[in-house]
């Protein structure tokens, strides 16, 4: 056997060793996934009993199996476009909690901001535009409330949640009434991102997101109502976006 023969049989037998190997990792992941719902739940066990070392590293753990499965080497380059919003729609609700949770763990250790902005940083992406949105909003409104006076990233919180509001896309009621395309229902959009971004309009916005999503989910399933409802909205709706639209171009 020649050098050359030697060199292809050495070159055929490393890529058989690296397949082999790489099923070998692809199979010990599919064996994580199936898994990844139980390690999760035992993070947040571990979270409520205040074992915060083994909540931090179960979600950890859980957010790593699915940056395997999506090719990312960082928990923190997770994005809901890697997800189904439908189909995922329970696994994302979860991430946005598993990085609510790892963010209230790093709080309370200044030595860990960086990691506590990342996970804040992706709470808000897995919660913006999405149909949790309002829970996680309340949710953290809430904590904020409570914890005002004792929280040195209040501020921080507080950020986040105008970034919720204001980031946001949906319009419930002008969606319900217009549809989602339609230019009455952009030019409210519009109206909420550019002139509704102080304290009160933020508050305003919160207000409305927090009525307005129970409304339309009481509309569902009442067609009969949903039609007195659109009818009866569809022209304060028009001449507010017309009066927006009309100010925006002088």
């Amino acid at each position: 056997m020649d050098e050359k023969d030697l060199d292809n049989r050495l070159a055929r037998q490393g890529a058989k060793d690296d397949a082999k190997e790489k099923a070998r990792k692809k199979l010990a992941l599919q064996n994580k996934y199936v898994q990844r719902i139980t390690i999760a739940k035992h993070g947040r066990e571990m979270f409520l009993a205040k074992d915060y070392i083994g909540a931090t590293r179960k979600y950890t753990e859980y957010l790593t199996i699915l940056s395997e499965l999506n090719e990312k080497e960082d928990i923190y380059e997770l994005s809901p476009s890697m997800f189904d919003s439908k189909k995922d729609l329970t696994e994302m609700l979860l991430i946005s909690h598993v990085y609510w949770e790892l963010s209230r763990i790093y709080e309370m250790t200044p030595k860990l901001q960086k990691s506590y902005e990342l996970s804040l940083k992706q709470f808000i992406k897995f919660t913006v535009n999405q149909p949790y949105q309002v829970l996680n909003s309340e949710m953290l409104r809430k904590y904020i409330k409570m914890n005002k006076h004792r929280s040195k990233q209040i501020l921080a919180l507080e950020k986040a949640f105008s970034q919720i509001q204001v980031q946001s896309k949906k319009c419930f009621i002008a969606t319900c009434a217009y549809g989602e395309s339609h230019w009455v229902t952009k030019e409210l959009r519009l109206l909420k991102s550019r002139h509704l971004t102080g304290q009160y309009g933020i508050k305003f916005v919160s207000t409305y997101y927090s009525v307005s999503s129970r409304l339309v989910e009481f509309l569902e399933g009442r067609p009969f109502i949903t039609r007195l409802f659109s009818t009866a909205t569809r022209p304060p709706l028009y001449l507010l976006a017309l009066i927006v639209s009309r100010g925006m171009k002088n």
